[in-house]
């Protein structure tokens, strides 16, 4: 990119965890919709507030439930022309969500960030967010690391830097991403256990 990338604060809200600890065993591999109500009841249950400019991760386990398939399992789902799969919910009440969170990034460990198939017909988030607004969405991001330090320490926010490939024309790219915690100890900042977040697949 012609300016360097994407940096901003990052906030996980991890799905995943929050869906097991209210008893419920969502298809990660079905079209399961996230709603706009359960993001709001993650990020109450994680303490998390939302500031302007932040980046949104959603952790779901997709990732880990996709790279658990095997043999003809593995093989039918990767050459299903229509698959389903988690995702956040297509349509007014989410594109409203993200709008009046001022987000400027979305990104997920979905397949498409919204749940597939798009479940709306007038308010895909691909076209209001990445045609519409210029807004990046990530997809297929590896969280399990992250997630599990989050959950260890508690904290749900961190500095994130993320640089995408440069090619002119380009709609897509491996994000490059990492996410850096900090520790407050003894008025002294000192890093956590080093982990990153990753483009999973392409």
């Amino acid at each position: 990119m012609e300016n360097g990338g994407v940096v901003s604060r990052g906030v996980l809200l991890d799905y995943k965890s929050w869906a097991e600890s209210q008893g419920l065993k969502p298809a990660v591999l079905d079209t399961t919709e996230i709603t706009v109500e359960q993001l709001n009841a993650i990020a109450a249950a994680q303490g998390v507030t939302f500031q302007p400019g932040d980046i949104l991760f959603i952790h779901s386990g997709f990732v880990k439930a996709l790279e658990s398939l095997a043999g003809d399992d593995a093989k039918n789902y990767a050459t299903n022309p229509l698959p389903e799969a988690i995702g956040v919910k297509s349509g007014g009440e989410m594109v409203r969500w993200i709008w009046e969170k001022q987000l400027s990034a979305v990104a997920g460990d979905m397949l498409a960030f919204e749940a597939l198939p798009f479940q709306s017909e007038t308010h895909w988030l691909h076209e209001w967010l990445l045609a519409g607004w210029g807004m990046p969405i990530g997809e297929l991001f590896d969280l399990e690391k992250l997630a599990t330090e989050c959950r260890k320490l508690k904290e749900w926010s961190f500095f994130f830097s993320s640089v995408p490939l440069k090619v002119p024309g380009g709609v897509a790219s491996p994000p490059n991403g990492v996410a850096i915690m900090w520790i407050l100890l003894d008025r002294s900042y000192i890093p956590s256990e080093n982990f990153h977040s990753h483009l999973a697949r392409s």
